[in-house]
């Protein structure tokens, strides 16, 4: 990953063998990854699995090896992703510049990337999805491809069978419903009473109803991408060397091959040869960087500043992610976990919505407990309908600060994105209002004002201290939580839906992009003027170059992104192995 944001050059930590590893390997290397992220992690363990390799894996967030695992990252339940000195300070704008305010974005910075930081719902999506990507181009990437590389990356504790791997690096389990919280349960009795279908495993079986997510990990503890790659016994390999708090700044060039990396290590610029290098800093930060390097719309690139070096038009082009709109309620009394679990989510709905032009599983209702770690979290619920299937496409470019990207989701540019988010705020009220939830839950409300709420994000001991004393009141005094859940929004969202030109200001301005950031490296035929890289993740009209990252999946899958990126990363590997 780069370090342009700040401008910080940061101590370099070798994390492996030292000055003995460095003796042992002078001069080229077969492969150098930029970014240590959920690939970068898989790339650096298959390819150097392979002896002869000499493989470099640059990180410019901090190590997390066997025997110094932050604490928070370990946590079944996400308390990293509120800590500051794991992510990237990203901002984004959830329609464009023009059109809404920017708001603070999810990327990780920190070895094992999103794996170390996300929520662990480890979903495969559908098989449409990847049948899509090949039919549009990414031949050999259609469901019959990847799902041997699925198996290979997982041990599933849960289920096996032809569609279940047992053997691989990151285990997959999932809440046994009898030790839901009485939100899930409720939304189940919900489900059974309609004869929606319950889903046990919603990686094998791909029809729409109400079921149970899979997570990554034990309940003991998060399975990363680092945690599971890079073991021990990995980072013991003499032809692999772990660069993390290092920064690359740019490529080596040799004409139209790309030669090596440029990087800040502590107070130095040094530069490493390599027969090829790997780009794996994510959809945000792979196309910036690259736009960077010259390679993208020439014209574009010299509005910015930039001199062209490659045409590749369609670097930072389709970006893509999945939508959400908040809603909240006060969870009453009973139905607090007073020794939760430590989980994130435990059940959602996957349905298909009745708009037309929508298509098969294109949306999720998730239902939560738990949206922070604090107390005051802990007594709410929410319902939270999700765009799974996007018509919209956005855009990463350079911008006018070229020390960031400029990204610009333009989730509501598809009419079709908007019927479809309101239609689900419909669903999260059918849901909210019944019988079954009402034993639960008060009244939902359409969340718009979290600036108050926000000030107990950060992981602080006052933030804990005040969090319980409030939650506390919420227990005891009849109604105040639900007075406090009704100030965090300005509309219930039953009188919300009788009122479309409320409803359409609602959604414009309260539409929210998940950490689901793919695309914008776009994977497709040699020949398609709108594919970044070909189906080998090789970068259009460059040699020595590869993206393997969640840039390069053609569309997002109906599914949290990073199981398929561990996918993609295995795959890619037996690429370059020769073993596809």
């Amino acid at each position: 990953m780069t370090d342009w944001l700040d401008g910080q050059l940061c101590r370099s930590s070798l994390t492996v063998a030292g000055e003995e590893q460095e003796e042992r390997m002078p001069g080229r290397w077969d492969h150098v990854i930029i970014g240590g992220g959920t690939a970068g992690c898989v790339l650096a363990n298959r390819l150097s699995a392979d002896p002869v390799r000499k493989v470099l894996l640059i990180e410019s967030g901090i190590d997390t090896p066997p025997d110094a695992m932050p604490a928070d990252i370990l946590d079944p339940y996400p308390l990293s992703y509120v800590n500051p000195k794991y992510r990237w300070p990203l901002q984004g704008f959830a329609l464009n510049a023009a059109g809404s305010g920017p708001v603070p974005l999810l990327h990780a910075r920190v070895m094992g990337g999103g794996s170390s930081i996300m929520g662990m719902i480890m979903l495969r999506g559908l098989p449409l999805d990847y049948d899509g990507w090949e039919s549009s181009g990414a031949k050999g990437w259609g469901w019959r491809d990847v799902l041997p590389f699925f198996r290979l990356l997982e041990n599933d504790l849960d289920f096996d069978g032809d569609a279940h791997g047992k053997e691989g690096p990151t285990e997959i389990r999932r809440h046994q419903s009898r030790d839901w919280p009485e939100l899930a349960q409720a939304a189940g009795r919900y489900a059974e009473a309609r004869q929606v279908p319950f889903i046990a495993d919603m990686n094998a079986d791909f029809r729409d109803g109400y079921g149970a997510l899979p997570i990554a990990g034990t309940t003991e503890r998060r399975s990363t991408s680092a945690m599971a790659y890079l073991t021990s016994e990995v980072r013991r390999r003499p032809n692999l060397r772990i660069l993390a708090n290092a920064t690359a700044t740019g490529l080596l060039w040799d004409g139209a091959r790309v030669a090596g990396v440029r990087a800040s290590v502590g107070d130095l610029e040094e530069t490493f040869d390599a027969a090829e290098v790997i780009v794996s800093m994510g959809a945000l930060l792979s196309p910036h960087f690259l736009l960077r390097e010259g390679l993208g719309d020439p014209q574009a690139l010299l509005d910015a500043g930039v001199q062209p070096r490659v045409a590749v038009p369609a670097m930072g082009a389709n970006l893509q992610n999945h939508a959400a709109l908040l809603t909240l309620a006060h969870l009453k009394r009973r139905a607090v976990q007073r020794r939760p679990q430590r989980n994130h989510n435990n059940s959602m709905f996957r349905y298909s919505s009745a708009v037309a032009g929508g298509t098969r599983s294109d949306m999720a209702l998730m239902i939560g407990t738990r949206v922070t770690w604090h107390a005051i979290a802990r007594r709410l619920a929410n319902i939270t309908p999700i765009l799974m299937a996007p018509a919209a496409r956005g855009r990463v470019s350079l911008g006018k600060i070229p020390t960031a990207p400029l990204i610009e989701y333009n989730l509501l540019g598809d009419p079709l994105d908007r019927a479809r988010l309101i239609e689900g705020l419909g669903h999260a009220v059918a849901l909210g209002t019944s019988s079954e939830m009402q034993q639960v839950i008060g009244p939902l409300v359409a969340a718009s004002r979290l600036a108050n709420a926000a000030r107990f994000n950060a992981r602080t001991r006052w933030n804990d201290l005040r969090t319980k004393a409030i939650a506390t009141l919420f227990d005891q005094v009849p109604g105040l939580g639900e007075r406090a859940v009704r100030s965090m929004g300005e509309y219930d969202l039953v009188t919300l839906l009788a009122e479309p030109e409320r409803l359409d200001e609602f959604v414009e301005r309260n539409v929210t992009p998940l950490a689901h950031h793919s695309g914008t490296c776009r994977m497709g035929a040699a020949d398609d003027p709108h594919a970044v890289v070909d189906p080998q993740c090789r970068v259009k009209g460059v040699s020595g170059l590869r993206i393997v990252d969640a840039s390069v999946m053609p569309t997002v899958p109906r599914a949290n992104t990073n199981l398929p990126m561990l996918m993609i990363a295995e795959k890619a590997a037996a690429i370059l192995l020769g073993r596809d």
